[in-house]
């Protein structure tokens, strides 16, 4: 069994494939708006507009308290420096255009003097330019921003100047406080005279650290804000053509196809987040391993979409088709065979929980139709079953002339069970197919599996509800089963009908019974006369979640059938029907994992699916059988 405890697979990878519509929108979007962030050329520029590249020089002042060159590099790129530039500049560039088309070079560069002879020669200053398209506007907004440095400098002076006269003054107030709490103290009467001396030291304290905060006070009222020596030394005059060769900083971000890719990049990474958000909130049953993790059993058939070649962003449609019938060689048939198979061979997933726990022990009795009562024990791997003839599948003895199987220890199986060594049931002739809510591939699955069971020669009978809505005063109710008890299985016969596939055959309970209470009283045994007239019985039932009819008839069925639909089948009501049938010890075999994108093969010239070729192994005397034109029949739902 699956564990309970592991958290819903991811499939991201799927995720974003579902989600490529999402994709091309907003990288789309993101690209148009990279586009039009471009800053505008001014009118009548030419054809083939350049840029123009203004230089300030700026430094640290000389002697001391000078601004650290470091810090200096850092506020030029600061933002806030660059909105007082853009608003003392006043040439209509905003400061988020201005990001782009300022930068920073070394002083040597900037004053001249970066050839190899004049190495020697240190120089402290950073060189401020701004490239744009008109030579007015560059220069006045590298201009801008050599003085919004040392406005940005002294504002950021004169904001640690106020803190620091906030905390002396506070400080100050606090020492007068406490000073006058100790005199206060000193002079009550009746102080002790070792108390006295304390106070006479606490204060002498306070008195000293008083006058400290009273001299920093002083000298913060003299001296005033320190402000980092900073100065201007050369403001922008002329601004130099660049062409557009010329690779800079400012040409970079300000190109077209940079803005362009920028935006696509950012447009791209938005929607794949966006899409791994529904992807981590969605609910839905996407994978293999997330159907197993819900249920909490074993996906036992996958059977894939019509149509289908990659994942999109909408639920995949369902086409109501008999595959089996239509198309006989489609995948999807395939996976209706191989569904077929584990009906018949493979193990139910209770039994496989209790072969994983070792030896089992189970008693079973029954009573006979003339004298006399059967009793008998037996011992089996994963759980034991006797008969009352004294059968059992381990060791087990029974009393008693009846010779009328004795019921298991697990009363959900019908009661009737006889198991092989390996733990599968000899017989599976009644099928119920449940799906948690209001799955579409439900009824497609049992037309399919019925469909399958009549190209292996059998005689299938569907049996479903009809029309859920029925009481006694519809007109669909058939009065001619009533009665409390057993049933004939040649009453059934007439009520049943024909399908379009030969060796199918339809039954539905409202025109059976007068309502639908009475599908826990009669329900099984008509089921066990439906037993006596066909060689599977396949019960389409509603869903487990929203109705009752599926847990009425637990008593009369071998195996139970899960069909979760992908995205559509919840998580949390994959979780909930799981856990009602191993409440009510249903017979359960799997969950049947329906309508699951896939890549199909392309279709040969002659329409029929590419198949492998073992080695081209040719019999002599045999001839490959063509495959016939597909069917018209249709479900019958």
């Amino acid at each position: 069994m699956v564990g309970r405890g592991k958290m819903a697979a991811m499939d991201f990878r799927g995720a974003v494939l579902r989600g490529w519509r999402l994709l091309v929108l907003l990288a789309l979007g993101g690209a148009v708006a990279g586009f039009f962030s471009i800053p505008a050329r001014p009118a009548g520029s030419g054809a083939a507009p350049a840029y123009y590249l203004s230089t300030a020089v700026i430094g640290p002042s000389l002697g001391k308290g000078a601004i650290n060159l470091g810090q200096l590099y850092l506020d030029v790129k600061n933002p806030q420096v660059l909105e007082i530039a853009a608003a003392t500049a006043n040439v209509g560039v905003p400061a988020t255009q201005l990001l782009g088309a300022v930068g920073v070079e070394n002083g040597r560069a900037a004053i001249g003097i970066g050839k190899k002879g004049n190495r020697g020669i240190g120089v402290k200053a950073l060189g401020v330019t701004v490239q744009w398209f008109t030579p007015a506007a560059a220069t006045a907004l590298a201009n801008g921003v050599a003085s919004a440095v040392a406005t940005y400098i002294d504002q950021q002076a004169q904001g640690a100047y106020t803190t620091a006269v906030k905390a002396t003054t506070k400080n100050v107030n606090s020492l007068d406080a406490r000073i006058a709490s100790v005199n206060a103290q000193i002079a009550a009467a009746g102080t002790p005279a070792s108390s006295q001396t304390v106070l006479l030291t606490q204060r002498r304290v306070l008195t000293t650290e008083l006058s400290g905060e009273v001299k920093q006070q002083l000298l913060q009222q003299l001296n005033g804000a320190k402000i980092p020596g900073y100065q201007i030394l050369r403001p922008a005059v002329v601004a130099v053509p660049v062409s557009l060769g010329k690779l800079t900083v400012a040409s970079v971000v300000n190109h077209r196809s940079t803005r362009v890719l920028g935006g696509f990049a950012v447009g791209l990474a938005l929607a794949i987040g966006i899409i791994l958000l529904v992807e981590v909130l969605d609910r839905s049953l996407r994978t293999v391993r997330s159907a197993e993790e819900a249920f909490d059993l074993p996906v036992v058939a996958e059977i894939p979409a019509r149509g289908v070649s990659r994942q999109s962003l909408q639920r995949s449609s369902v086409e109501v088709r008999l595959e089996v019938v239509d198309d006989p060689l489609s995948p999807a048939a395939e996976a209706y065979r191989r569904l077929h198979t584990a009906v018949l061979l493979e193990p139910l997933a209770a039994e496989m929980a209790l072969l994983g726990n070792g030896n089992g022990y189970g008693n079973g009795y029954g009573n006979g139709y003339s004298n006399g009562n059967g009793y008998g024990n037996g011992n089996g791997n994963g759980n034991g079953n006797g008969n009352g003839n004294g059968n059992g599948n381990g060791n087990g003895y029974g009393h008693g002339q009846a010779m009328q199987p004795a019921y298991s220890a697990d009363p959900a199986n019908g009661g009737d069970l006889v198991h092989e060594g390996n733990g599968r049931k000899v017989r599976r002739q009644v099928i119920l197919v449940v799906s948690p809510g209001g799955e579409g591939t439900r009824s497609a699955v049992v037309a399919n599996l019925a469909a399958v069971y009549a190209e292996a020669g059998a005689q299938a009978l569907v049996v479903s509800m009809g029309d859920l809505r029925w009481g006694r005063a519809s007109n669909n109710a058939v009065a001619g089963i009533d009665a409390v008890g057993e049933i004939d299985p040649q009453e059934l016969v007439p009520l049943s009908t024909p399908s379009s596939v030969e060796g199918v055959a339809r039954l539905q309970f409202d025109k059976l019974l007068a309502s639908r209470g009475q599908v826990v009283t009669q329900g099984p045994a008509i089921i066990n006369a439906a037993r006596q007239v066909a060689d599977a019985v396949i019960i389409d039932a509603p869903s487990l979640l929203r109705a009752h009819d599926a847990i009425a008839l637990l008593p009369a069925v071998d195996i139970v059938l899960l069909v979760a639909q992908y995205a559509v089948t919840k998580s949390d009501e994959a979780r909930e029907a799981g856990d009602m049938l191993r409440r009510f010890r249903a017979p359960v075999l799997g969950v049947a994992f329906t309508n699951v994108p896939s890549r199909e093969r392309s279709p040969r010239a002659d329409g029929s699916q590419a198949e492998d070729d073992p080695d081209g192994v040719v019999l002599g005397g045999y001839t490959t059988p063509q495959p016939e034109p597909a069917s018209t029949a249709r479900l019958w739902l």
